[in-house]
């Protein structure tokens, strides 16, 4: 049931989400804020559309103990819906977006750190009274997770129904931008994924579910699971965490997959200029803009190879110099 709005910016609010869902955006987190929004421009008695310079320096004012991340997506919540307003003929003030840098950079694990981790996880073993241990499908997942770059929520989200093990491809539903994509994957994983459906299959509570990853019990299992028992066997492989925030985090497999793939691109001799579209595609990224951030690691990690890769297409890599944001995509 959408969320209802009670200011005069109301109709327009509701149409501006609907023009956003209709391109592919879930805009979950954002009707949330502009439900904000509207609570402020009705208690305001706000009369007329349009946003001012007053009423934006009010919205977007700091919450206590707010973060620098919450408060610029915040804020830019509140830019697209003045940009949508502009453009519908209803002149708006747009906040500026406040400067940040994220201060996280993520972790990419080594191949050797890769497989170490996939041989703790191999090895790992639950209580045999606990029906519901995510340790049943924790090694296939962080498999999956490295293999394929998808996100954990995206991977915990997939049926038996979105698994082709014949075809060696995954389709992804539930994704962070609303869009279905088709995902390939390599022989191995395949191997790994068909050697756990054989399992899972074989246990009488699980007949009928259709959720590819669940516990012995038939339920499923939610991704906090899946971070707790990432965190144990990070510490069985002797892999350091730096505490909360700070990583090494699951979603870091995302970020591994991204800069593994760069570099095996990158010693190919592929050109980038055509190859960066795909990674992008692959990845669900909704432009190249958000892809950049795993050039600009890649770049970071590995300058040797970068510049050699430079020579067959320069300008792909940018300046590390350059300003550097790693978000959580």
């Amino acid at each position: 049931m959408s969320k209802p709005f009670y200011s005069v910016y109301g109709r327009s609010i509701k149409e501006f989400l609907t023009v956003k869902r209709s391109l592919g955006f879930k805009y979950q987190a954002a009707e949330y804020e502009l439900g904000n929004f509207d609570k402020i421009a009705y208690k305001r008695e706000e009369s007329s559309i349009g946003i001012t310079k007053e009423l934006a320096s009010e919205v977007c004012a700091r919450h206590p103990h707010e973060s620098e991340k919450s408060r610029y997506n915040r804020i830019q919540v509140v830019r697209q819906l003045a940009f949508y307003l502009n453009d519908t003929g209803h002149a708006s003030y747009i906040p500026k977006l406040p400067l940040f840098k994220s201060s996280y950079t993520p972790y990419v694990f080594t191949k050797e750190e890769v497989l170490k981790i996939f041989s703790i996880a191999d090895q790992s073993k639950a209580n045999n009274c606990n029906l519901r241990t995510g340790m049943f499908f924790i090694p296939v997942l962080f498999r999956l997770l490295y293999s394929t770059g998808i996100r954990t929520g995206e991977a915990m989200s997939l049926s038996i129904n979105d698994i082709d093990v014949t075809h060696n491809v995954l389709k992804i539903r539930d994704s962070k931008n609303g869009k279905e994509r088709l995902i390939p994957f390599s022989k191995s994983l395949s191997e790994a994924l068909q050697d756990y459906l054989k399992y899972r299959n074989q246990r009488p509570a699980i007949k009928g579910v259709n959720h590819l990853f669940v516990h012995p019990a038939g339920g499923v299992n939610g991704s906090s699971i899946a971070y707790r028992w990432f965190r144990k066997i990070l510490f069985s492989s002797g892999i350091s965490h730096q505490g909360k925030g700070a990583g090494p985090r699951l979603h870091d497999f995302r970020h591994t997959f991204a800069v593994h793939s760069l570099v095996s691109m990158c010693e190919q001799e592929l050109d980038l200029y055509y190859s960066l579209p795909i990674l992008s595609t692959y990845l669900g990224h909704q432009s190249l803009a958000a892809t950049d951030k795993y050039v600009r690691l890649t770049a970071e990690m590995y300058p040797s190879l970068i510049k050699s890769v430079n020579k067959i297409c320069p300008h792909i890599f940018p300046d590390l110099n350059k300003t550097q944001c790693y978000e959580a995509d």
